[in-house]
């Protein structure tokens, strides 16, 4: 069964060649919403974890207030750093990470107010951190307490959007590899019909027959998703180093490429669906 399932590889190369490539397409476009919402993921668990908190002070703040707040920021066992920001030093930076026209990069430092940023310890729950801002805006000294919740909120629903949308896209293509592989089958099925009826003739059963093809669908679904898994890796390789030094020392988070069971499930699930598609072909389009 191997010897002539490679046989009508070999036979009908241009046609699964076709195939192939347009299916590892398909594969491609999963493989890189799977990566996209693992990246997000790992961005959100990571911040999560590590909570920041941002309190700034109101215009002429007294340098004791300041003090006594650091003070008990610094005292409480879930920060890990404690660092004050002047107005100079919060325009500094607000021009150094942002893209801004003159207009705004004209703008006084008074504009920016001072402020104190903590960095809560990993695994702090959300809750502690809320607590803990609610307890900070007492303080005559503080203006405003900002926990970048709402941040989170959004990151969370960005990463259940794009776990949603790689569902759907997984299921589409799964329909589309099982047509597409399923009229392939179809076709090569059609070239072979005179073998197919010699081989009934000397008493060859239907599963017999049809295990080849189903072969040949199998290898035409794992290998589309090998190949759309090896590009997807070159193209994550040769970006990799770009996005690291744009986005993810911004964010706090390396980008991830796909784990070792995410990319055998694919190659796995291709063949799964390339055989199941040349089956019910073959069950409802080989008669001899």
């Amino acid at each position: 069964m191997v010897a002539r399932a490679r046989r009508g590889l070999r036979e009908e190369m241009r046609l699964y060649l076709v195939a192939v490539t347009s299916l590892s397409v398909a594969f491609l476009c999963v493989g890189g919403a799977l990566l996209a919402t693992t990246n997000l993921s790992k961005v959100a668990e990571r911040w999560g974890e590590s909570g920041r908190m941002s309190i700034y002070l109101r215009d002429g703040a007294r340098a004791e207030d300041v003090t006594q707040l650091r003070m008990v920021l610094e005292g409480l066992p879930e920060t890990t750093t404690v660092s004050a920001l002047t107005s100079q030093e919060a325009r500094a930076l607000f021009l150094e990470q942002s893209d801004v026209n003159s207009d705004l990069a004209g703008l006084p430092a008074e504009v920016f107010p001072a402020s104190i940023e903590v960095a809560m310890a990993e695994g702090t729950p959300i809750q502690r951190v809320d607590a803990i801002a609610e307890r900070v805006g007492r303080f005559r000294a503080v203006s405003d307490v900002e926990t970048y919740r709402s941040f989170f909120d959004r990151l969370g629903s960005l990463v259940s959007a794009g776990t949603n949308l790689a569902t759907v896209l997984g299921l589409l293509v799964g329909l589309c590899v099982f047509a597409v592989i399923g009229n392939t089958i179809r076709l090569a099925v059609a070239r072979r019909r005179a073998e197919i009826e010699v081989m009934k003739l000397c008493g060859a059963t239907d599963g017999f027959v049809r295990g080849p093809f189903v072969l040949e669908g199998t290898f035409q679904g794992a290998m589309s998703a090998l190949l759309a898994v090896i590009a997807l890796g070159l193209v994550f390789a040769s970006m990799r180093g770009a996005i690291d030094r744009s986005l993810a020392e911004f964010l706090g988070s390396r980008a991830v490429f796909l784990d070792a069971w995410v990319l055998f499930a694919l190659v796995l699930g291709g063949g799964l669906i390339g055989a199941a598609g040349s089956a019910i072909s073959l069950r409802r389009y080989l008669t001899v």
